[in-house]
């Protein structure tokens, strides 16, 4: 403690030794650079001479980015540069005063004002906001601002989407011919810049664009900035991505749980719903629009309705495999097909159920082979019993066109489902 006061009273001795400004000098200076300093008016000797300015434009952070209201909310500050030919003085008349500092509501400053803020259009700084000015006049303006700005999202490739916003700063009156702004930098400045939980700065630019003033014939000079944001995906890999990978393979699983299980719609309707949730909560986060349509609810759209065709073709496969054994497909518009298969019917009639003519032809044949007695006179039974002992029990026609339709939906509806997701895939990298 002792050390550190001994180092500023020797300070403080060689500030006297050498000389320094004092506050009278100040007072000095300020009362000879304001006095009769109008505010208001250009500080140029020829008022037709226009104002170099220099700007730079500095992001802090970005608070949050609404893709409904299509919004960037930012924190930053600007920085202007420029001489002051009214402000300056002769500063070894003045105790080596440099610079002095006021606030920015004593002199003049450029009437810029952020072109796209959607909540007001007003100037920026505060009455609070200090203004920094040299002995030869340069005066170098820094006001921060935490603002919102309008934001055009593109949502075609969310959430792998890369959004451009930009910052547009545009003179309220002054136009061009009176006022030359430009960017030394060319770019926006990032040092200070807070990383975004969500967002990745990718790249910046500056653009100057001229807007046609409306009460004389000249163009106001603007200049905006834009930064190039890409999304992280982590997050979304895990709660979004993974599962529209695995939603799509619950479809074709659906056509190899067996009909006699009382599963198989429930399953298949189940994937549906699935989809319509999953739809819903993007549809809460994602804005209406109509310009640009999101590639993730196209495939999800698409596959919710493969799912529902899945729906459709397990009830037709639970319809086969629930049909009787003598079911009968008949074809009214074709009377020669129809007339062959009334015939066979004619001749099934006289059949027991369950067998066909195959069935009794081999039966018969098998009867001449094994039922005939030692001396040659054929040994037959009822009806019944020669059914049931020597016809092997069967499964059911149906039943095996119901087990055939699903081994095909299967491999149909797999397919389908894997090229739709490669086609999106690619689209969307």
């Amino acid at each position: 403690m002792y050390q550190g006061s001994c180092v500023s009273v020797v300070f403080l001795a060689v500030i006297l030794l050498v000389g320094g400004a004092s506050p009278e000098d100040i007072m000095l200076v300020k009362k000879k650079i304001f006095d009769g300093y109008d505010r208001y008016i250009r500080p140029v000797q020829n008022h037709e001479e226009a104002i170099q300015m220099d700007m730079m434009f500095t992001l802090v952070s970005i608070d949050s980015l609404d893709l409904k209201s299509q919004k960037l909310k930012w924190n930053g500050w600007l920085s202007f540069t420029w001489h002051d030919k009214l402000l300056s003085w002769n500063a070894s008349q003045y105790g080596d005063l440099n610079f002095i500092t006021v606030p920015q509501t004593k002199i003049w400053l450029p009437d810029v004002v952020i072109d796209n803020d959607v909540s007001a259009k007003t100037v920026l700084g505060n009455a609070d906001t200090l203004v920094f000015i040299r002995s030869s006049g340069k005066v170098t303006w820094e006001p921060g601002m935490v603002s919102e700005t309008s934001c055009k999202i593109d949502i075609r490739k969310y959430p792998f989407d890369t959004q451009t916003c930009t910052f547009n700063f545009l003179p309220w009156m002054t136009t061009g011919r009176f006022l030359n702004t430009t960017v030394s930098s060319g770019r926006i400045e990032m040092s200070d810049f807070v990383p975004h939980g969500e967002f990745t700065i990718a790249g910046s630019s500056v653009d100057y664009t001229r807007v046609p003033a409306t009460f004389v014939d000249d163009d106001l000079v603007g200049i905006s900035f834009s930064v190039v944001l890409n999304r992280r995906t982590s997050f979304y890999w895990m709660i979004m991505i993974f599962p529209m990978a695995t939603f799509p393979l619950l479809s074709p699983v659906s056509f190899l749980v067996p009909v006699e299980s009382g599963e198989k719609i429930t399953l298949s309707i189940t994937v549906v719903l699935s989809y319509l949730v999953f739809i819903g909560s993007m549809n809460e986060a994602m804005p209406k629009l109509s310009d640009t349509v999101s590639l993730m609810v196209i495939y999800a759209s698409l596959q919710t309705t493969i799912s529902i065709l899945a729906v459709v073709a397990n009830g037709i496969i639970i319809c086969v495999h629930k049909l009787p054994s003598d079911f009968q497909v008949t074809f009214p518009k074709f009377p020669q097909v129809s007339q062959t298969l009334g015939t066979i019917g004619e001749r099934n009639k006289y059949l027991a159920k369950g067998e066909s003519l195959q069935s009794v032809s081999g039966s018969s044949v098998g009867l001449c082979h094994d039922d005939l007695k030692t001396d040659g006179k054929p040994v037959f039974e009822d009806k019944e019993n020669a059914s049931s002992k020597i016809v092997e029990p069967r499964s059911d026609k149906w039943i095996l066109y119901a087990r055939r339709l699903d081994r095909i939906c299967f491999s149909l509806f797999m397919c389908l489902s894997i090229v739709v997701s490669t086609i999106f895939g690619f689209l969307m990298s």
